[in-house]
């Protein structure tokens, strides 16, 4: 399935710095925050015909992680429209009418573990027994009664009562991709560009390709649909957070027909993204 995306963690209390002559140890620092630019390889090969990326940016995208991670300009996170079907049977559109999500973690290609980020929810509200969230502030809530262990914030646990008090929350849940910018309970969609098109939709993720919808038989990978949804023709892109503008070149060679190619290029596509 290639490489799963990368995700953003903060690593806690691993870090030194260093302010003139004080040393601070200790410290919270990212790791794993996506490929490394341009700036830092040796021989870095640039997209062509036009180089379109500059020292600071970069080939391949990162997912996040809501609460645990921070999201820049420097290093994006890919922006996800989520419907989280929750344990209730409701979903998370229908609690304050917005897809807005983002990833946590990859499952697959095209599954992933996303929170809803639409809005925060305070326990004084009630959550779903049985439902799993995130937790994005402890407030004042006794939370032994809501989780088994310690809770902290980015911490994902399964709702053991409805709570009480003003700690919130991000509903968290599975979701697979889907053709759609207004994705069904259970689904969720991921758009890119290439070559300033028009948003689309991806069928496929990882750090370093996608792929449309082409020939696809449904517009989506329900669990009804996994037998019939074959791929068959579907355009693969290289995926980046910076431009749509460019090709990259493709290793080896390949053929096209009966003729040979010798170190073909594919087209870049822009990933949507979550700059703060």
């Amino acid at each position: 399935m290639g490489r799963a995306l990368k995700i953003q963690k903060t690593n806690t209390g691993s870090g030194t710095s260093v302010s003139g002559s004080t040393t601070s140890y200790n410290q919270n620092i990212l790791t794993d925050a996506g490929f490394p630019p341009f700036s830092a390889l040796t021989n870095p090969a640039y997209n062509t015909p036009v180089q379109t990326l500059n020292d600071t940016e970069y080939l391949g995208v990162v997912g996040g992680s809501p609460v645990t991670s921070t999201a820049s300009a420097t290093y994006p996170e890919v922006a996800a429209l989520v419907n989280i079907l929750l344990a209730d049977g409701s979903n998370t559109f229908s609690l304050a009418s917005s897809y807005t999500g983002r990833i946590i973690r990859q499952k697959g290609s095209h599954k992933f573990l996303v929170a809803y980020t639409g809005g925060t929810y305070a326990l004084s509200s009630g959550l779903v027994v049985g439902q799993s969230y995130q937790i994005v502030s402890l407030g004042t809530s006794d939370w032994s009664t809501i989780l088994s262990g310690t809770a902290a914030v980015g911490r994902i646990f399964t709702a053991l009562a409805v709570g009480a008090g003003d700690g919130t929350v991000y509903p968290v849940g599975q979701c697979v991709l889907s053709n759609t910018a207004t994705p069904s309970a259970g689904n969720m969609s991921i758009s890119y560009s290439v070559g300033d098109s028009a948003a689309v939709y991806a069928s496929y993720i990882t750090n370093k390709w996608v792929r449309d919808w082409n020939g696809m038989t449904t517009g989506n990978y329900s669990n009804s649909n996994l037998g019939v949804n074959i791929q068959s023709a579907e355009n693969q892109y290289v995926t980046n957070f910076f431009t749509d503008e460019g090709n990259v070149t493709v290793s080896g060679g390949e053929l096209s027909g009966t003729t040979q190619v010798t170190n073909p290029t594919i087209q870049l596509a822009q990933i949507a993204s979550v700059t703060s």
